[in-house]
């Protein structure tokens, strides 16, 4: 199997807005604590959008652009609408942070509802095919051990913070298996200091039962290599 660019990154993408839709789908708009609540999470989610558009847009398309330029011009494009999507969204945020009635709170959280699946399909469909589309290209130009690196790449630029966010929805996104696999790696290739707080944040966010399986695993792998 192809090294998959956009799987890790992707899941944690997806289960960001599932969970985001049940919480928005939860929220009463004129409850202060509620609506303070939500809007800090998509705020938070918009972020990550924005951001994992941008390295896309100046890490990853530029190296088709020279084999497939009518496509990453196609999926540039929709990064443009993807942007569009997100200010409307901030749009309604704002309105409902200096909305004064309960009336106006209740319609504000209704159309921002509307327009956050508007938001969660587009990007669905979006990530799909660059799953797809894309990922196929890549295959045809690049080797693996070219795409782990450009990955590792990318890890590098994000700043710790944004880091720490990805990784929570990562843990949350991804098979117990792929979990192992991204830990044992980490452990393996980049210092202590860069494993411990990712091994921290599958403690803190993994069910029990998940994280002692990942533990066991973890462990097996260690009295077997040694």
């Amino acid at each position: 199997m192809r090294y998959n660019l956009f799987n890790q990154i992707h899941k944690a993408l997806r289960v960001l807005m599932y969970d985001t839709a049940t919480l928005i789908s939860q929220t009463d708009f004129d409850n202060p604590q509620q609506a303070e609540d939500v809007s800090e999470r998509l705020y938070q989610l918009l972020e990550l959008f924005d951001k994992h558009a941008y390295r896309e847009d100046t890490m990853l398309f530029p190296l088709l652009q020279q084999y497939e330029p009518a496509v990453t011009d196609a999926f540039e494009q929709e990064h443009v609408t993807d942007r569009a999507l997100i200010q409307r969204l901030k749009g309604f945020l704002m309105a409902l942070a200096h909305a004064i009635s309960s009336e106006a709170k209740k319609d504000l959280g209704s159309s921002l509802s509307m327009a956050f699946i508007e938001f969660m399909i587009f990007n669905l469909q979006h990530m799909k095919k660059e799953e797809t589309i894309l990922n196929n290209l890549f295959w045809r130009y690049y080797g693996d051990n070219e795409l782990i690196a450009l990955s590792q790449k990318i890890a590098g630029s994000i700043p710790a913070d944004e880091a720490v966010v990805a990784s929570k929805w990562m843990m949350k996104g991804l098979s117990n298996n792929e979990i192992t696999t991204w830990l044992r790696n980490v452990e393996r290739n980049a210092p202590n200091h860069v494993f411990r707080p990712l091994f921290t944040i599958a403690e803190k966010e993994l069910e029990e039962k998940r994280f002692r399986q990942i533990l066991e695993e973890l462990t097996e792998g260690i009295m077997i290599a040694s």
